[in-house]
């Protein structure tokens, strides 16, 4: 058995899920999530953002584990400590905590009967299975919205540029922090180089920030929120269509670039993905993709 913990929006548990799947079939091994940390509603952090279990939004089938199952795996009572003791002593009974950002050749050898904390944003983890993951488990399981399809067919018959800006709690958390409008500007002035006739679309969890903050020279269209789907669901629908894109430090952005097929797109993303620069993300950031 593989247990995956869930946590973060989205874009992470996406990324959780995906190094997961990968480990369930190399073992041939039953999948389940422990949502436990994921749903519940108290903590003591003043900027802690709930979220709610998104894979839903996929035709992928994932059982939940019991409380039972997961503490099968546990050192102690206490995640705390059980995770400072795998750092400390090693995995016990397949409790696999990530030991730092990029790729962990230690983690992706692990073995089944596995429980994987952590948030396994590279594509290393997974990449023996990504045809997998966008034929079988990232198909979205209901119809884009009725009123995405005319969007929908200008995207696709265009130039079209995916800027996306994260904002909401990322604005007071100096754990991530944001792009400056002077990245998207130096985005932009990198496209309109590159491609004749760029069309940008703007999507954000703040699109009237950026309405009243981003200007861009020639086409563009800010994709308000009635276009976002339950659960954001067709934002990520829209902004994977696009031809090109301008992305911030987003799991979410990520992932819109991973399930774009383009052979020949650009990609322009931040030089540092955290408030912390010397935290290493080159197992993140596509080798291919312009920095800024």
């Amino acid at each position: 058995m593989i247990i995956v913990k869930l946590a973060g929006g989205l874009g992470n548990q996406m990324f959780q899920y995906a190094f997961a799947k990968y480990l369930s079939l190399k073992h041939n091994a039953v999948l389940k999530a422990d949502t436990e940390f994921l749903m519940k509603r108290t903590n003591l952090r003043k900027s802690f953002v709930f979220r709610d279990y998104d894979l839903d939004i996929f035709n992928l089938q994932l059982e939940t584990a019991t409380k039972q199952e997961v503490k099968n795996f546990k050192w102690t009572p206490l995640e705390a400590a059980d995770k400072i003791l795998n750092k400390a002593i090693g995995f016990k009974k397949g409790y696999i905590v990530e030991p730092h950002f990029h790729f962990s050749e230690k983690c992706y050898a692990a073995g089944d009967n596995s429980y994987l904390e952590g948030y396994w944003q590279s594509e290393k983890y997974f990449a023996a299975i990504s045809n997998t993951l966008k034929a079988e488990d990232f198909i979205f399981r209901k119809q884009i919205g009725d009123n995405c399809e005319q969007l929908m067919g200008q995207i696709v018959n265009c130039n079209s540029v995916c800027v996306n800006v994260r904002r909401g709690d990322f604005v007071t958390n100096p754990h991530h922090g944001t792009c400056n409008n002077g990245y998207y500007k130096n985005g932009e002035e990198i496209i309109i180089t590159k491609i004749n006739y760029p069309h940008f679309f703007v999507f954000s969890d703040e699109i009237d920030w950026c309405r009243d903050n981003l200007k861009f020279n020639g086409s563009v269209t800010y994709v308000g929120h009635e276009y976002a789907g339950k659960k954001f669901q067709d934002y990520l629908r829209l902004m994977a269509a696009c031809k090109h894109f301008i992305i911030p430090n987003s799991s979410f952005a990520w992932w819109a670039v991973w399930l774009n097929d383009q052979k020949q797109k650009i990609v322009i993303a931040p030089k540092y993905w955290f408030g912390d620069k010397t935290r290493n993300t080159t197992d993140l950031i596509e080798s291919d993709w312009i920095t800024l």
